[in-house]
């Protein structure tokens, strides 16, 4: 079973090592987007009339959403098509735009960790690459589990001979054990749907997720928004709720979403929702802290992979916790690839070469 073990995690590393690395590294920068991306504004919430002012910002540039500013990210982040976007003042001013991820480095960074700069199908493989940095870990610790003993908690190999480099990568993969599985566990039941059901269903019975989950036939809206009926009428169905996205609808007819975050949720955007007509009526409201458990434990798993948490006291430490991870994953991954394709290199001949002519005698 060990000798099985020990070649599972080594072809594993060897062949997805540096897709593990690239994951690692991205994230680890992600984490700390708002503090280098260079576009630090009034990092607060904005005010009623703030947020009617970006709202009209983005309607000019035909935003599709727009995500408000807060107290970590201090400019409004409106959804342009194809891929665009831009950055919105608290005034409505726009600030930045771009057309697509290779315009800006946060964005490019965003699209080669979510999609691996391959669309859909790069984040599939993201959700595997999830899975096998799991894998990776647990079959490492079975591994370390009778070395323990030579335990040594180095930042890097003493020397780079390979034999240094496995005890190292034995001994850091244990202490990043845990973050490690919390990153590649929780992107991948994000990135795959069916996973992600599957861990979580025990929680919940089916058919209440069912029931929640289900879309409604809602009525046809013909109106233009009147945003303030729009966003008083939210704060009315939700008085503690704080307003963080504004949808607009994607066809004709559709209604208008308003994404709110209630105090007892996670999520630094809310998970709460509401569909509404352009008069302000409320068509349709779902109250995410009163969803079945599986569909709130679902909703925590962005948190806790982007270290984005809506409590300032919480989400410091785990961003630290989950920047050691992406570090780890990168150096282990990478470090993994060099040992197991060094080691099937032909090794170099080591016999002198003699001039022609001089080796007779």
């Amino acid at each position: 079973m060990r000798s099985t073990l020990s070649l599972v995690h080594r072809w594993l590393g060897g062949l997805v090592g540096l897709g593990l690395a690239v994951l690692g590294l991205t994230g680890a920068a992600l984490l700390w987007k708002p503090w280098w991306a260079g576009v630090a504004q009034n990092a607060r919430v904005p005010t009623d009339a703030e947020t009617l002012a970006i709202i009209a910002g983005a309607g000019k540039i035909g935003a599709r959403n727009v995500t408000l500013p807060s107290p970590e990210f201090g400019v409004a982040q409106a959804g342009l098509p194809h891929g665009g976007g831009a950055y919105i003042g608290h005034d409505g001013a726009l600030l930045a735009r771009w057309g697509s991820s290779w315009d800006r480095p946060e964005t490019f960074l965003f699209d080669l960790h979510h999609h691996l700069l391959m669309g859909e199908t790069g984040e599939l493989i993201t959700g595997w690459l999830g899975i096998a940095a799991a894998a990776f870990t647990i079959t490492g610790l079975i591994l370390w589990w009778p070395t323990r003993r030579t335990f040594r908690l180095r930042p890097l190999p003493p020397r780079f001979t390979r034999p240094a480099v496995i005890l190292h990568h034995r001994d850091i993969g244990v202490v990043l054990a845990l973050p490690i599985l919390l990153a590649g566990l929780t992107g991948a039941m994000m990135v795959l749907k069916p996973l992600g059901m599957a861990l979580l269903a025990p929680l919940s019975p089916s058919g209440e997720v069912s029931a929640w989950q289900a879309k409604p036939d809602l009525p046809t809206n013909t109106l233009a928004p009147d945003w303030p009926r729009l966003l008083a009428a939210a704060h009315t169905r939700f008085p503690d709720g704080e307003t963080r996205m504004i949808i607009w609808p994607r066809e004709p007819g559709d209604p208008f979403t308003i994404r709110m975050r209630r105090p007892q949720e996670w999520h630094p955007n809310g998970r709460t929702t509401l569909n509404l007509a352009g008069d302000g009526t409320v068509l349709l409201a779902r109250d995410a802290p009163a969803a079945p458990l599986a569909v709130r434990a679902n909703n925590a798993l962005y948190p806790l992979h982007s270290a984005r948490m809506a409590d300032s006291a919480m989400a410091l430490p785990l961003r630290i916790v989950m920047t050691l991870a992406g570090l780890g994953l990168a150096l282990l991954g990478s470090l993994a690839v060099v040992t197991f394709w060094r080691a099937r290199m032909p090794a170099r001949s080591t016999t002198p070469m003699i001039p022609q002519g001089l080796g007779a005698g």
